[in-house]
């Protein structure tokens, strides 16, 4: 374990936000309330009655056969492991910048992975654009042929680390946004959760990813940063600034970017808005995107300022 993973395990420890083990019954589907009971967080209780409510008003027609769900994050969940190629900022002998993604709420925990399941995403899921994003903004500095199963996916996840705005997952939207509760509650542990990361980037995706971070992570008035002026990108369309971190005021390069699959988010990967596809997957992974890629340009641009 590297002293990066270990500084991050004693502060979810500490903080009482320490993701719990998987619990399933005979038929292999998660147990939500025995990892509801494990889970250590003093504010889960509050949480998971905001999130119920907000079920049961969009669902008091009656209408569908959803059941209510609530959990923490789980220890299989994506992004809970700090690897060796983002600690030590370096992937086959080049280097590369420590990237942060913050998103939204904790993925859903259904069911175990089973052996011997055919791999495949989604065209349009989060994890799709998350890892598309990840390798454009790397394309400057490594060569990531196209993720074709799991193994090669499995790389780009171990070159960046994804934190949770929220710390658990319902279902009290459907559409990946939580009630404001559980963002108001966790929000706090952001500041630390990403000091300790020691990032050079960081990328928000939606609306309560990048107010979150700008109240905890990024230094008073961030958003106030004039835009990063980026070769290729318009100064008004820009979303890059460089800010200082709240806790340690170490300057990174902030991507204001779009929670994938909003609308704005699909305009931004569209072939008339970020420039033609590279080196398609043909649905399977993400290609990458060369607008993003001129901003992973501009990231190298910033390390060499900063002699990172």
């Amino acid at each position: 374990m590297n002293e990066m993973q270990s500084k991050l395990n004693t502060y979810y420890k500490g903080a009482s936000i320490k993701s719990v083990k998987g619990v399933t019954d005979r038929e292999g589907y998660y147990d939500y309330e025995k990892m509801f009971d494990s889970f250590c967080c003093p504010n889960k209780d509050a949480c998971r009655e905001a999130c119920k409510l907000d079920y049961e008003r969009k669902h008091s027609s009656g209408d569908g056969d959803t059941k209510f769900l609530f959990s923490p994050r789980t220890e299989e969940s994506e992004g809970a492991i700090v690897s060796p190629y983002y600690s030590e900022k370096k992937y086959k002998g080049h280097r590369i910048p420590r990237i942060v993604v913050v998103s939204l709420s904790a993925s859903e925990p259904m069911e175990k992975k089973q052996e011997g399941k055919s791999f495949s995403l989604p065209r349009k899921s989060h994890w799709r654009g998350t890892t598309t994003t990840v390798r454009s903004l790397l394309d400057p500095f490594i060569e990531l042929k196209p993720a074709e199963d799991e193994k090669s996916l499995g790389i780009i996840e171990e070159l960046f680390f994804h934190v949770r705005t929220a710390k658990c997952f319902s279902n009290a939207d459907g559409k990946g946004q939580e009630p404001a509760q559980l963002y108001k509650n966790c929000g706090g542990y952001l500041g630390e959760e990403v000091s300790i990361l020691e990032p050079d980037v960081v990328v928000t995706q939606g609306g309560a990813a990048h107010d979150k971070s700008k109240k905890y992570v990024f230094e008073k008035n961030a958003e106030r940063t004039p835009k990063r002026e980026v070769e290729g990108i318009a100064d008004a369309d820009s979303i890059a600034r460089i800010v200082h971190l709240k806790e340690d005021n170490r300057r990174v390069y902030w991507l204001r970017s779009y929670f994938p699959g909003s609308r704005a988010y699909t305009k931004f990967y569209s072939p008339d808005h970020a420039g033609l596809e590279v080196d398609s997957e043909r649905g399977i992974a993400g290609a990458k995107r060369e607008n993003l890629v001129r901003y992973g340009r501009d990231i190298k641009k910033f390390m060499d300022e900063e002699g990172r």
